[in-house]
């Protein structure tokens, strides 16, 4: 089911007795959760609310309550999180064609696996909306709509520069954009130096730059920019973890490209499709020799910091000069 059927579930209070609302934006999951749970019962109804967070290991229990009548209102909300229910094989499947007029059910799920009944189910009697990472340009506009509610004036370009400095989360980016939006208040305008200014990159996002710099043999600033981190109390453990992942990921890409895959490396790899090109140029910055070599020494580096073999700011260190000499 699309967003905006769900939209207009919410909008004519007209609603199926299930739903499931998953993938790998939290921030939507969150949003319409709440706004279909408040479309059904009312913000204030407690009565009529029960919810179950955590895996489930006794569905009798929801289904006594999805049996119960709503109490001076027309619909009983069951809200479930988390549950595990769409990872395994459970009875599940077998009540939702039987929940009752008055029960509409509500299922908000990190991990989904379409494969099993309840999924099928769910998708053939209820509804199912996946929430993904937004595309590029729908991030952007998200973001300058919700400037203008304030009455703030960002430009598409300076849009476009706050998310790629942020990154792809909602959250994060709806977090920075509040903090951005009270910096600005009284000039009513935003400028590329009150983004630098205000809004923090995430670590991932520096971590990119550090393997930019080794990347083009850039010793000097790669082991600043390290060392700009360590002064900030990064952890160098930390920051070892990102590489290596950086690395691995970089070494997959190099692998997908060399089967002519290039075009499934944001499904296959889960990276947001706006990026790609930026891994792409940085995986042709090292040889597959040299990135099979990286993933190896930086086993060995976080093996050694473990066991005391090494301090854990040299050996971090050592990496980054070892791979941008």
């Amino acid at each position: 089911m699309s967003q905006a059927t769900l939209n207009d579930h919410i909008k004519n209070r007209s609603f199926k007795r299930c739903y499931l609302l998953y993938g790998a934006e939290p921030y939507m999951i969150r949003y319409y959760k709440k706004a279909l749970k408040n479309a059904v019962i009312g913000s204030g109804d407690k009565m009529n609310l029960s919810t179950f967070s955590g895996k489930i290991t006794d569905i009798n229990n929801i289904i006594e309550l999805a049996e119960t009548l709503p109490f001076f209102s027309d619909y009983r909300c069951i809200l479930i999180e988390n549950s595990g229910l769409f990872s395994s094989a459970n009875e599940f499947s077998e009540y939702i064609a039987k929940i009752p007029e008055s029960t509409v059910i509500i299922f908000a799920e990190n991990d989904v696996d379409k494969r099993t009944k309840l999924y099928k189910t769910v998708n053939k009697t209820g509804c199912t909306v996946g929430f993904e990472i937004q595309k590029e340009n729908d991030l952007i506009n998200t973001i300058i709509k919700k400037f203008a509610k304030d009455k703030i004036t960002i430009d598409f370009e300076l849009a476009k520069y706050f998310v790629n400095r942020i990154g792809t989360s909602m959250d994060e980016l709806y977090s920075e954009a509040d903090k951005l939006i009270s910096y600005v208040y009284e000039k009513r305008t935003v400028t590329k130096k009150d983004i630098d200014t205000v809004c923090e990159r995430q670590l991932s996002d520096k971590i990119f730059d550090i393997m930019d710099y080794m990347g083009k043999k850039d010793r000097e600033n790669a082991i600043g920019f390290y060392l700009d981190l360590t002064g900030l109390q990064e952890s160098p453990v930390k920051i070892l973890a990102l590489i290596n992942t950086h690395f691995t990921r970089l070494y997959n890409i190099k692998q997908l490209m060399a089967e002519g895959k290039q075009g499934e490396i944001a499904s296959l790899l889960k990276i947001p499709p706006f990026f790609v090109k930026k891994y792409v140029e940085q995986a042709n910055n090292f040889s597959d020799a040299t990135l099979k070599d990286a993933i190896k020494y930086g086993i060995f580096v976080d093996n050694a910091i473990k066991t005391g073999g090494m301090n854990e700011y040299v050996a971090v260190e050592s990496m980054i000069v070892r791979y941008s000499a």
